[in-house]
């Protein structure tokens, strides 16, 4: 047997990267023979697409019009922390928020339209930070064009084509995330009776009448899966790299209105939240339901069993990144074949892992959660350490001076690793502790998860309590934020 020289990269063989790819490979095998009967929801999959389209413009349009005020308004670190705090508040959250606040003018939120206005304040932040790079390069072109006369609409011809790409890619990642997700249209599609895939196959999954549910949710999970295959397929490079040219002059009232805007976003959601969970809705006597909510005992399991998944995987995903850093061509590989799994909706790897692992005894269990969020999160924890600092020269020193490989690593590579290691946790942390797309289809009885148990609450009637929890979630996700900004992240 070969051996592998320190220092050298790990053969792609000796990494079971192809294994990765088993859960939709057994997804697409179990759900072909079924897929004519998974037609028969075409009215469901239309209706996905159509508000994955229509949402995925909306939230490009106000992503772009933040970058251009961002930009021309030479907005900061401190107020783009406040725009992505709207983004780090899981989802359904958000949902919940706004569903409350719209409440309190008497206006019902639910159905297509709040689900789009949820997605578009949710991702808008993500579309910020796509296309914000490929902007600064356009300043150039705009002066060039002025200077020939170009001005108006007609600027759109200049400008149009090398910002195509960054606007098919972004719009590509943007549409995977609206068409996978399951918390929003679930608090706010389903007392609608508006279903999407998401919801659907957790409906199927979950019903005493369904003769075959594991095949009936892998139907429409390949279905969901044929709708998200374009956008895989389509995510050019963009033209233009980032540049930190801005305009020529900032003014200021852009960054007044970019301010706005975030204090806006946030404020939607935080209102209704903070009314619904404080304020008795009969008296209007200040009564917060945080230990109300805290006496549930659904929610006190999902809280704790939230907390050691999202505490195992930010660690363990954390320490995996660690140890394939020696080896930049293994984490780098490693992290493409995980892309997959972060990037595609979050139903098909359930589903995958269901169909997969459903005659093992990690059926049914926590640790088939837990696999699962290993699974979906590693690549932003894998990216977090593959884009950090350049240690190779300091290790290489260290080791001219008598070190070997490891303790080498050891003692200077990993240490100056630290920050990028603590970024990946707080980057992942949070994303774990409220993920409720997974947990909806994976959890085990008894196991539930804090998403699983404020849905529970919704679903009960328990709406101050489930306000509460969402505000606990909301509050974590902005420390983690601050972890990172701390980090210089």
């Amino acid at each position: 047997m070969k051996r592998v020289a320190r220092g050298e990269p790990l053969p792609w063989g000796l990494l079971p990267l192809g294994a990765l790819l088993l859960p939709f490979l057994v997804l697409v095998a179990q759900g072909i023979p079924r897929l004519g009967g998974a037609l028969a929801a075409w009215d469901v999959a239309l209706n996905s697409l159509l508000l994955a389209l229509v949402g995925t413009l909306l939230v490009l349009a106000l992503g772009l019009l933040l970058a251009a005020l961002a930009l021309w308004g030479g907005v900061g670190r401190g107020l783009e922390a406040l725009l992505f705090l709207s983004f780090y508040i899981p989802p359904f959250v958000t949902g919940m928020g706004l569903l409350f606040t719209f409440q309190s003018f008497g206006v019902a939120l639910y159905g297509a339209k709040g689900i789009l206005l949820a997605w578009t304040l949710h991702y808008a932040p993500m579309a910020y930070a796509l296309l914000r790079p490929a902007l600064g390069p356009l300043w150039p072109l705009l002066r060039a064009a002025r200077v020939h006369g170009v001005v108006g609409v007609r600027r759109l011809r200049v400008l149009l084509p090398p910002l195509l790409p960054s606007l098919l890619s972004a719009g590509g990642l943007v549409y995977l995330a609206l068409l996978g997700n399951f918390g929003v249209p679930a608090v706010l599609g389903l007392p609608a009776r508006v279903y999407v895939l998401p919801t659907l196959a957790y409906a199927r999954l979950n019903s005493p009448l369904s003769p075959d549910p594991i095949g009936e949710a892998a139907a429409l999970g390949l279905l969901l899966g044929l709708l998200a295959l374009p956008a895989l397929l389509l995510r050019p490079r963009p033209l233009l790299e980032a540049a930190s040219e801005g305009p020529p002059s900032r003014k200021p009232l852009y960054a007044l209105l970019f301010a706005l805007y975030a204090l806006l976003s946030l404020g939607l959601a935080a209102w209704g939240l903070l009314r619904e969970a404080l304020f008795n809705p009969y008296t209007g006597a200040l009564e917060p339901a945080f230990a109300a909510a805290l006496a549930l005992p659904l929610v006190v399991k999902g809280l704790g069993n939230s907390a050691f998944l999202a505490l195992a995987t930010a660690s363990l995903l954390a320490l995996l990144a660690l140890a394939l850093r020696p080896f930049p061509q293994a984490l780098a590989r490693a992290r493409q074949a995980l892309d997959l799994h972060h990037t595609l909706p979050g139903t098909l790897l359930a589903l995958g892992l269901i169909l997969l692992l459903a005659p093992t005894p990690l059926y049914a269990t926590p640790w088939l959660l837990l696999l699962a969020y290993l699974l979906n999160f590693a690549s932003p924890a894998f990216r977090a350490l593959e884009a950090g600092l350049r240690v190779e020269a300091q290790v290489a020193a260290a080791r001219v001076h008598g070190l070997p490989f490891w303790r080498a690593w050891l003692r200077v590579g990993y240490p100056l690793l630290l920050p990028q290691a603590r970024g990946a946790f707080f980057l992942t942390f949070p994303l774990a502790l409220s993920e409720i797309t997974l947990s909806s289809l994976l959890y085990a009885p008894g196991a539930e998860t804090v998403g699983v148990a404020v849905l529970g609450a919704l679903n009960g009637g328990l709406y101050r309590e489930a306000a509460a929890v969402g505000l606990i979630l909301a509050a974590l996700s902005g420390l983690a934020l601050l972890a990172l900004g701390r980090r210089g992240w």
